[in-house]
């Protein structure tokens, strides 16, 4: 039996910016609600950190939240599903339009210095490919607050991979084409290739 220790790829929200909120530019401040900017931009990253695993993406749900909680929702977008090598990272920006958002409430925090806070939730089904074989399909789900202030752009931290989250996960290779745990597995054993090539080049 083969065991393989599987990670979760890392997404990064590097950026999330909305217009409306940005005080350099003053007539946000006075703006009728009619003439506000509805449109948000975001900037994600995800990262696959395995050297010996390529990902497969289906299609990765992103919904923005007004608010820290799922209670409010303003946004939502789908990345179309995509293949990521090994080690590589990949970069999807866009400009979504938000609906509902209450523009008086967000302005106003940023007007007196405070921060509007916003929630980004992620989530796919991610495959993962070693040599001939591909994964079950595994949920994705993570997600972060995001405080926005008088620029308009996402307040940076130290670690400015707000959303982020790694889990693992471990594959283990039998020769009926499964895998123990969650995992199963639409090929042969790496052991049946190998032999079938054997026979075959004889």
């Amino acid at each position: 039996m083969l065991t393989f220790r599987i990670h979760m790829p890392k997404c990064h929200l590097q950026q999330l910016y909305l217009p409306a909120l940005d005080l350099s530019d003053t007539s946000n401040a006075t703006a009728p609600p009619a003439l506000i900017n509805p449109t948000l931009f975001f900037d994600l990253q995800l990262e696959n950190t395995m050297n010996d695993h390529s990902v497969r993406y289906s299609d990765i749900n992103l919904t923005f939240y007004y608010g820290p909680d799922r209670n409010f929702t303003i946004a939502n977008y789908r990345v179309p599903g995509f293949y990521q090598g090994k080690e590589k990272k990949a970069y999807r920006r866009d400009v979504v339009e938000s609906h509902d958002l209450p523009w008086d409430d967000a302005i106003g925090k940023v007007l007196n210095g405070s921060r509007a806070v916003f929630r980004v939730d992620l989530v796919a089904k991610p495959t993962f490919r070693y040599w001939f074989w591909y994964s079950k399909r595994r949920w994705l789900r993570v997600g972060a607050k995001v405080e926005v202030d008088a620029t308009g752009k996402k307040v940076k931290k130290n670690d400015s991979s707000q959303v982020r989250r790694r889990t693992r996960a471990v594959l283990s290779f039998r020769e009926d084409g499964r895998s123990a745990g969650s995992y199963r597995f639409r090929a042969f054993s790496l052991a049946a290739v190998l032999i079938s090539e054997k026979i075959s080049s004889e």
